[in-house]
């Protein structure tokens, strides 16, 4: 593919041809977890001729290539500017948020749940915040006995309780996505298409080995209501050795418990490894998808699991995204691939030209 596009459109307008003059560069960072999708623009602005951009101005941002067409990646509103001179042109960057269509995102509230899901939970977190809800149907099954909002806001509240249940929750446009962390699935529960890396073609590597101890376990604690003492519950973490962690506050039951301590495994698993990936934008990727790489030898092939994706479009050069990656959660064990147990590598490798922004 050698003509990518890019289209950035305000009120129906495509603000790229006027732009085209000044362009220097857009960046659009796609993210896994609870961060905002950005789209960011720098322009030329030489002598300060381009007029400073409106505070949550609504942006929609189309990409891809002549050959396959574009897509919308993102609806995003106006957070802020910059503009400055430090060796080389005087500059405009823009940057922008993936835009939340809700006035009710940040309102605090006080409310409670007995005997719920946390599907039934997080769908009234959402219509609080005006926005609907998307969610892995395995978490959306999951029981909750009890559950209080105490002053949070819909996006505060719904980050705690899903990942108390191991989701990580990501707003945006009029939608409230929750997925399993490190599950390398998106919102409706299918997997996302994986990232293919291959070492011949790849622009550039680096993964490292976290210096971190592998816990073999988790433990967690909770209040048997029938006998009035605390139990205790221990979840392996797939890994062969290593010491147990265990979480410092008890559950309401033994169900909570053994998804906070599987969570938390997941967790402890991922912070055994990670790097990035550079390679030639695939307008497929979605940051969240596992990663599969090949050819880079022990430590580094095998799966990932990506966290975000940040691309580059930037005048007379090829459109690169550079993939964020952490270990994967299912507890492989040392020295497994994928694992990111060992030392990593860096390297270079050509990549062809694929033409200028349009």
């Amino acid at each position: 593919m050698t003509a990518p596009i890019l289209k950035v459109m305000k009120a129906g307008i495509d603000l790229m041809p006027g732009m085209a003059p000044y362009f220097i560069s857009a960046t659009f960072t796609d993210n896994a977890g609870e961060e905002t999708d950005e789209f960011e623009i720098e322009l030329d602005d030489n002598w300060r001729q381009i007029p400073l951009p409106q505070e949550d101005d609504l942006l929609i941002v189309f990409a891809g290539y002549e050959e396959t067409g574009v897509a919308m990646i993102g609806a995003f509103k106006v957070n802020g500017w910059e503009t400055g001179c430090e060796a080389g042109p005087e500059t405009m960057t823009m940057t922008a948020r993936a835009a939340t269509m809700s006035g009710e995102f940040k309102a605090g509230g006080l409310k409670h749940w007995d005997d719920s899901t946390l599907g039934e939970v997080l769908e009234d977190a959402a219509k609080a915040a005006k926005l609907s809800l998307a969610i892995d149907p395995e978490l959306a099954k999951v029981k909750l006995p009890y559950t209080l909002r105490w002053e949070n806001s819909p996006i505060d509240f719904a980050i705690r309780v899903a990942a108390e249940a191991g989701g990580t929750v990501k707003p945006g446009g009029e939608k409230l996505a929750v997925t399993k962390k490190g599950s390398g699935k998106g919102a409706g529960g299918a997997e996302l298409p994986p990232i293919i890396i291959n070492r011949i073609g790849c622009s550039g590597w680096r993964i490292k080995g976290e210096p971190r101890p592998r816990h073999k376990a988790v433990v967690a604690s909770w209040h048997d209501p029938k006998t009035g003492k605390r139990k205790s519950i221990r979840c392996s973490t797939g890994q062969k050795t290593g010491p147990t962690h265990t979480l410092l506050h008890p559950r309401a039951s033994e169900d909570e418990a053994k998804r906070a301590a599987e969570a938390r495994g997941r967790e402890l698993n991922m912070l055994t490894g990670g790097g990035h990936f550079t390679d030639i934008y695939n307008p497929a990727w979605s940051a969240g998808a596992k990663v599969i790489a090949s050819g880079f030898g022990d430590g580094i092939d095998g799966t990932w699991l990506s966290e975000s994706i940040s691309t580059t479009w930037a005048k007379d050069s090829p459109v690169l995204s550079t993939i964020t990656v952490k270990a994967p959660a299912e507890g492989k064990s040392e020295g497994g691939k994928g694992s990111g147990s060992k030392g990593g590598t860096s390297g270079e490798a050509g990549v062809p030209s694929t033409g200028n922004v349009a």
